[in-house]
């Protein structure tokens, strides 16, 4: 029968063995790289302007009301390892004293499958935006609410959907809060004529009853998690107008709106994503399981060696070599 010191060796060989393999394969199935959590709770943007000017359709007058921007994501089937589902709902919403339906400025959802990891459309996206019209098909060509995990210092291509086309966004700098580094990207869409990228009710107006395309411009801050990509804050400003030319003297207002994201949701997202780790911490776990299996099986090796030394120097019997009768 082996002695139990010779026994425990044996163990803690076998276990080093086993951690090392362990942490050798680890990357195989440890989801450590930031993808989007098909679970993730804190998916409304909401960006609010007290003094917005707004556009009634019904008879063209301009009203300076609060108005309220949001977007809601929800992480839909079908879900895999790499992508989802996922559903955008975007609604523009005047704080006045109409009822509901007059009050609502605009309103439309975006259904596409996501990479979780990239942030990036697999399909195209199904637009439904007007009761009683069919919905439309159209690409997402950049990211929209999820950036790239472990997003980078560079510029990225991120979608609007008044010009359903993406444009760049460019890296600021970066800052730290409540522990996780979170990057700053700026996105400044000049003046552009929507009206000749697509067609929609409202890509034409008229002024003094001539056809007036609308132009859309806006500068978008936004603050991504660097490891998961989530659009964690974001400060929105818009110029929305029909004019003969972008630059030309005879205009008319739209849109004008300068909002931020609610700081509950803020603060909200922040501490859901402090558990979403990257593969910076995947390496660390992994270098330490692997160490740690190592210097197991050392010492199990070691000890396996000098029992069996003490073993070979004892004579048979057991007495002492120097003892007789």
């Amino acid at each position: 029968m082996l002695p139990k010191s010779r026994i425990f060796s044996a163990t803690l060989v076998g276990l080093g063995v086993a951690l090392v393999a362990g942490g050798a394969a680890a990357p195989a199935f440890l989801n450590y790289d930031g993808r989007l959590p098909l679970d993730l709770g804190n998916t409304t943007w909401t960006l609010r302007d007290d003094s917005a000017s707004t556009r009634l359709i019904t008879d063209g007058r301009v009203l300076e009301v609060p108005v309220t921007r949001q977007l809601h994501l929800d992480v839909q089937q079908p879900a895999t390892q790499d992508v989802a589902g996922v559903r955008i709902g975007s609604t523009w919403m005047r704080d006045s004293f109409q009822d509901e339906q007059e009050r609502l400025i605009e309103a439309s959802t975006w259904s596409y499958t996501m990479d979780r990891v990239s942030g990036q459309a697999q399909t195209p996206a199904t637009l439904a935006h007007t009761i009683g019209m069919p919905p439309e098909e159209v690409d997402v060509d950049g990211v929209w609410l999820k950036f790239p995990s472990d997003a980078e210092q560079t510029t990225y291509d991120v979608f609007d959907e008044t010009l359903r086309q993406a444009r760049p966004a460019t890296y600021i700098d970066s800052q730290e809060r409540e522990g996780r580094t979170i990057h700053h990207y700026r996105q400044v869409i000049e003046p552009t004529n929507v009206a000749e990228l697509h067609d929609g009710l409202f890509v034409a107006g008229e002024i003094d009853g001539r056809p007036a395309p609308l132009f859309h411009s806006v500068t978008r801050d936004l603050y991504v998690d660097q490891i998961s990509g989530v659009v964690i804050d974001a400060e929105v400003a818009v110029d929305d107008y029909y004019a003969f030319t972008a630059e030309g003297p005879e205009r008319q207002t739209v849109l004008t709106f300068e909002g931020e994201r609610d700081e509950a949701q803020v603060a909200a997202a922040l501490a859901e994503v402090k558990d979403i780790h990257g593969q910076a911490t995947a390496r660390l776990i992994q270098w330490a399981v692997i160490g740690v299996g190592v210097l197991l099986a050392l010492a199990g090796l070691i000890g396996a060696f000098a029992t069996g030394a003490r073993t070979r120097r004892r004579p048979p019997g057991g007495g002492d070599a120097g003892s007789g009768q």
